[in-house]
This record gives structure tokens, sequence and C-alpha cells, in this order.
């Protein structure tokens, strides 16, 4: 059964598009400068498990990467946009208090790919023009597979297993983390 999930795990790696990594890599870096200088960030959103990601690749960006990266990790604040504009708004409502722009980044993790208030805040990313880098999972909203473009790009994990998307989807976002590293 471990051997079987550890398999699970590396067939998912093996079937990610490292091209689309390398491009995310490399639209980060060449905003990186200006990132700092314009005090650009990058939202990181998820739900449960995607949430803990989000967190933990918020901090390593931080502390490791200098970069202004933030999630909606505030309980009081999330369970007051969720109660006032709904669940499935309570991303949307806290991109608009922080006022996202064309020099931030979205990355929106979810390991179903139909959580509503990550596909709205994704949208409401695109209609401020930040560029949006998401992965989802197990048959979610694919409508985004050609949807990678300059600024905009999404991978899909090809598993139903909730720990296999979610350590393949921390793996990924590390590998991006490991190239930003200023030490």
């Amino acid at each position: 059964m471990v051997k079987d999930f550890y398999k699970d795990i590396q067939a998912c790696l093996n079937e990610i598009d490292n091209e689309i990594v390398e491009k995310v890599i490399f639209q980060w870096k060449n905003n990186l400068q200006h990132q700092r200088r314009d005090s650009a960030r990058i939202f990181i959103i998820g739900n449960g498990g995607s949430c803990a990601i989000a967190e933990h690749i918020s901090t390593d960006l931080n502390k490791r990467c200098k970069v202004k990266a933030h999630t909606l990790s505030n309980n009081s604040l999330a369970t007051c946009l969720s109660n006032d504009y709904g669940y499935e708004n309570a991303f949307t409502q806290w991109l608009q208090i922080n006022q996202i722009n064309s020099f931030d980044f979205l990355v929106a993790i979810s390991s179903s790919g139909k959580s509503p208030n990550i596909l709205n805040a994704i949208h409401h990313a695109q209609d401020c023009l930040a560029p949006v880098f998401a992965i989802f999972g197990m048959d979610g909203n694919t409508d985004f597979l050609e949807w990678n473009d300059l600024q905009n790009y999404f991978i899909h994990i090809d598993s139903y297993n909730y720990g296999v998307i979610e350590l393949t989807t921390e793996i990924i976002l590390h590998s991006i983390v490991e190239e930003l590293v200023i030490e």
C-alpha cells in the first residue's frame, strides 16, 4: 500500500509539464526586482490542506526569497468575510481589500478544482490583470488547460487522492521557491 502511494506521487510528478513551472519561475524572477520596488505581493489561496500548503509556501517565500507573500490565514477575517459576503466570495473580498493589481500574483490551489471561492478569486484577479498560477487536481475545472499564456498558468494533477494531489502541489511550489531563494 505504501509503495503504491509513492508510485502515485511519482506518476503525478512525471506528468507535470515542467515547461509551465519554468515559465512561472522565469516570470516571477523577472518581476522580483519590480515587485520589491513597487511593493507588489504574491497572494496564495486554498481551502483545508491547500490552505496549509499556502501558509507553508508563503512563509518560505517571505523568509527565504524575501518576497511579500500573503494568505488569508486570519480566522477572524476569513469568517467575517465568509459570513458577510458568502464563503464563495471570501477570497475575492480579501483580494479586493488588498487591492490586488497587475504587479501582484495570485497562486490558487484546489485539490478538487471545483471550489467556487477559488474560481471566483481567479476571475477577480484576472479582472484586475494580476497574473495567476493555478494548481488543480481531480476532475476539477479543466477549462484552464488551454489557459496557459504569457501571464496565466495552470497545472492539472491527474489524481483523485487528496494526499497525492497535496504532496505533488507542495513539491511543485517548493521547486519554485528553491529557484527564487536569496542567500
